[in-house]
């Protein structure tokens, strides 16, 4: 699309800052020198309007880009403010829960004390046990022959279990709680972490997501207003190249109408033209939207189809006024029949005839083809009356 456009822009340029050269002695070829420049500034606007249409389309399709990747940063954005909300109410909640985990630590101090103590206890009972047995002599605990020594120690003990006769089970039951509440504070705190963790690691992941949202967004805008940045200024070039072309038509205008004052207007003029060729009417005279250029104009003559190279003949009898290369005509012929009357063979691929030529009603003038600004082989014949286009099919008999 680049290479097309500054193509466009080149000739566009050239056209509007080439120097006009001195206008020729001879009427028609400066007309002929206009035509042609006519030629490349339709050349040139029909490109650019080409292109314009391509990047009215990028345009379009940037524009509905960019809408789409507003809706996804949108979206991811939402996401995003959605996963820090969580994450601040977690982080609330974290401050519970970690609460708890204290309370539950002191629990734990408490019964580590608790615990402690309770061990002293039992190594005071354990003492006192064996401070027992010792007491009589000869005699160790749980070994004791002596009947009656034994039921010494056995009473003693007995006496020293009366007095501490929980510190077992109160041993054993601190040990447990201790544990219960130790495995307490463990789990609370790795699900408190893991929790806040997850939330933090969606949270950057969301985060990752929004930022390319962000720079796809980014990146869009930047196409779409490269897009209509674009076609402003090929609209522009486009309208430069129209006013270009206004003047241009303006001097050839003018320059007709100097070979309409060299045309004859003595004689008769014909009552009636034979068809110059045997073929369809594709495009009548009269005011149409035209086919290359999008614009409504005038059709000056009427458009016949045939294939190419179907030879071409005189409508009467006349003087060739005008055989070249003809603007949008492409290869044209004029034939002056006297009386006003002049008529035009636009399109040809090959012109048999030369100017000051005198030709006769069915004399071969040309041949059909496609050359100047048409969509296919054709034959565009037009009927000037005092250099007025009037509709052809008033005077084809």
């Amino acid at each position: 699309m680049k290479p097309a456009r500054l193509a466009v822009l080149a000739v566009v340029i050239c056209l509007l800052w080439a120097p006009m050269p001195v206008v020729a002695d001879d009427p028609s070829v400066e007309l002929r020198r206009i035509q042609n420049e006519l030629s490349e500034v339709d050349d040139a606007i029909r490109a650019a309007r080409t292109t314009a249409s391509a990047v009215g389309q990028q345009v379009s399709d940037a524009q509905t880009a960019l809408a789409g990747a507003l809706a996804d940063y949108n979206e991811a954005q939402a996401e995003v403010d959605e996963s820090i909300r969580q994450v601040q109410l977690t982080e609330g909640q974290v401050v519970s829960l970690r609460g708890q985990v204290m309370t539950l630590e002191s629990a734990l101090a408490r019964t580590e004390v608790d615990l402690s103590k309770t061990e002293e206890r039992l190594q005071r009972t354990a003492i006192d046990l064996y401070m027992s047995a010792a007491a009589v002599p000869g005699m160790r605990l749980f070994s004791q022959r002596d009947a009656a020594g034994a039921a010494t120690v056995m009473a003693y003990s007995s006496a020293v279990f009366e007095r501490d006769d929980d510190v077992f089970d109160a041993f054993q039951l601190l040990q447990r709680e201790e544990e219960r509440q130790r495995v307490q504070v463990v789990e609370k705190k790795s699900q408190t972490e893991a929790y806040l963790s997850s939330l933090r690691a969606q949270k950057a992941v969301l985060e990752e997501q929004r930022d390319v949202a962000a720079e796809l967004l980014a990146g869009a805008q930047a196409q779409a207003a490269a897009a209509e940045q674009l076609l402003a200024s090929i609209r522009n070039e486009i309208a430069a190249a129209e006013q270009h072309k206004e003047g241009l038509e303006a001097d050839a205008a003018a320059l007709q109408r100097e070979i309409e004052r060299l045309a004859s207007k003595e004689g008769v003029a014909p009552t009636g033209l034979s068809w110059p060729l045997n073929a369809r009417v594709g495009s009548p005279f009269g005011y149409r939207v035209h086919p290359i250029l999008g614009v409504r104009k005038l059709h000056t003559g009427i458009d016949l189809s045939a294939p190419s190279g179907t030879p071409i003949v005189a409508a009467a009898t006349g003087t060739v006024i005008l055989s070249q290369t003809y603007g949008g005509y492409g290869r044209a012929v004029v034939i002056d029949h006297g009386g006003g009357i002049a008529t035009l063979y636009a399109h040809q691929s090959e012109r048999a005839v030369s100017v000051g030529e005198t030709v006769d009603r069915g004399e071969v003038v040309g041949y059909v083809g496609c050359s100047g600004s048409c969509t296919g082989p054709h034959l565009h014949f037009e009927v000037r009356k005092n250099g007025v286009p009037v509709n052809p099919l008033e005077y084809l008999r």
